[in-house]
């Protein structure tokens, strides 16, 4: 059995690959599971619920030894949590290399906009007797993957093969008007309503090596930025005690504006406040950092950070 796994705090990019990579893999004779490193988000539920899907288990280790597949994640730091302890036999990601094996394995890593794409490739490649087919509940699943990560073709991490494979796919899909199904998606990943705020920050939380020191970079993509604005004064608490209890260096909270393509940075104090304002050129608008066209963590922020702490 090989275990696929995505990264914790999974988004709906990470957990619709896996699904249908499962698919892929079984048609192929591969027995494999997808599972899941944290619970869902309201735009993952909102497409299960709409279509008909059954959630992947959710778990935080596996038995010593296990075979996993990771998927949309490469990094210890974003994995599960004992993944020392199992075999990984394969990777496939969008985003940089930075995980070490002690064994040659396989490893698909392309520069598209989301997992989704990869896994959709994969069905496209070769079409025949004994290749695996696309199944329309899946061809959706994979739409809906394209169209979260890649906020409907706003973000810069968008290539013409994202939208080229989400048209093919919607030829089996049938999803009648992408541009409303995707406002959909995303005005349910919106919803947080009394969410607690320490799960509000993590929804979308990654921590990350920034000149051998840990930073915490949390990103909520919205529909409805107003509901991380108004909640400020608990974010900037809760975000004080992470920092604390992981021993950051520093802490970040991006809310992304989706269809106007800005981004409102909140932070805990002045010397994050500060740093992210060198780095971004940020404009303080009542404590809040406003960024316009500021909105991929992975494409835009990520390498600002990088590029500083090199320097």
């Amino acid at each position: 059995m090989k275990y696929i796994i995505g990264h914790t705090n999974p988004d709906t990019d990470t957990i619709c690959s896996a699904i249908v990579y499962q698919d892929f893999l079984s048609q192929k004779g591969v027995e494999s599971k997808a599972l899941s490193l944290g619970h869902l988000n309201n735009e993952t539920k909102f497409i299960f619920e709409k279509f008909g899907i059954t959630a992947p288990d959710h778990v935080h280790e596996l038995p010593h030894g296990s075979e996993i597949i990771l998927l949309d994640h490469n990094e210890e730091k974003q994995s599960i949590k004992n993944i020392n302890d199992l075999d990984i036999v394969e990777i496939i990601d969008h985003h940089k290399v930075k995980i070490e094996t002690d064994k040659p394995i396989s490893i698909l890593v392309k520069p598209l906009g989301s997992s989704c794409s990869i896994i959709a490739e994969k069905y496209f490649e070769k079409l025949g007797v004994g290749h695996p087919t696309l199944l329309k509940t899946n061809a959706i699943l994979l739409i809906a993957g394209i169209l979260s990560d890649t906020l409907f073709f706003r973000s810069p991490t968008t290539t013409q093969t994202d939208k080229d494979l989400v048209e093919k796919l919607n030829e089996i899909a049938q999803i009648e008007d992408l541009e409303k199904f995707s406002l959909e998606m995303f005005n349910a990943k919106s919803d947080l309503g009394e969410m607690p705020i320490e799960e509000v920050i993590k929804l979308d939380y990654k921590v990350f090596d920034f000149g051998g020191k840990n930073y915490g970079i949390g990103v909520m993509e919205t529909t409805h930025k107003d509901y991380g604005i108004n909640r400020k004064e608990e974010i900037v608490a809760k975000m004080k005690e992470i920092k604390e209890k992981d021993a950051l260096a520093g802490i970040f909270f991006s809310i992304i504006d989706i269809l106007n393509e800005e981004n409102y940075t909140i932070t805990p104090g002045e010397e994050e406040s500060a740093l992210f304002t060198k780095i971004f050129n940020a404009e303080n608008q009542n404590g809040i950092l406003f960024v316009d066209n500021l909105i991929s963590r992975k494409k835009q922020i990520v390498p600002k950070f990088e590029e500083y702490f090199k320097n």
